[in-house]
């Protein structure tokens, strides 16, 4: 039971982290300023992947799994990331569209040149982008991904 409270404590905090980044996107057609501190989150994400790693081996250590009930989940986790990220893709597009018709409404054109600028690398306009609900659950997933993954390794070398 502790395990499994110390797991969704760290979901808990992981999300908070991804709405904390969200939240620091700038509004569209306003300055930005310099830098964005969004890219600081990073850090602790990859402390939060390591824990939540951690955290499924413990709640799931008891459980014996079928190779193929690991194989599967490891299939929908990896489809889950597929999809994850062509649907990142399209709202991206979909956003810098966005961007250009409030550009156009501020200022009677589009500059494509600088609509690519600010959404192009880790822009601060474009955070909302990587701190998503979508891409929490990404996170999760690929969280998920490496332990399961690491269960049918540990399984393929109790076989040999």
């Amino acid at each position: 039971m502790k395990s499994k409270l110390q797991l969704f404590v760290s979901l808990t905090i992981t999300f908070l982290i991804f709405k904390l980044g969200h939240s620091m996107t700038t509004t569209p057609g306003r300055p930005s300023g310099n830098g964005n501190p969004a890219i600081l989150l990073f850090l602790p994400l990859f402390i939060m992947l390591i824990v939540l790693i951690v955290q499924w081996c413990k709640v799931l250590d008891h459980k014996k799994f079928h190779m193929r009930t690991l194989i599967i989940l490891s299939v929908i986790c990896i489809a889950h990331q597929v999809m994850g990220v062509y649907y990142q893709i399209i709202r991206y597009r979909s956003y810098r569209d966005y961007l250009a018709e409030v550009y156009k409404q501020q200022f009677g054109e589009i500059d494509w040149h600088y609509i690519h600028s600010i959404t192009a690398g880790l822009s601060i306009h474009i955070n909302n982008q990587f701190f998503n609900t979508n891409t929490y659950f990404m996170f999760v997933s690929f969280s998920l991904l490496i332990w399961s993954l690491s269960q049918i390794i540990m399984e393929i070398q109790k076989r040999r």
